[in-house]
């Protein structure tokens, strides 16, 4: 689900450090999720830990 409200929210009660942005492949589209997420209103930094940063760290991958 492609919702700013849920992201923002998510990441205004969990903290940047805590949210991990992940789809439903493949019932969703990867291409629409990337858009989606480029067009989130959040800085490089922020996108940068939600996309791939946060599940390394916690996944311990890299």
């Amino acid at each position: 689900m492609f919702s700013t409200a849920a992201l923002m929210g998510a990441i205004m009660l969990l903290g940047e450090d805590a949210v991990m942005f992940s789809i439903d492949y493949p019932y969703e589209s990867s291409e629409q999720a990337a858009e989606f997420l480029n067009a989130a209103p959040l800085s490089v930094s922020a996108r940068e830990k939600v996309s791939h940063r946060n599940a390394e760290r916690i996944l311990r991958i890299s």
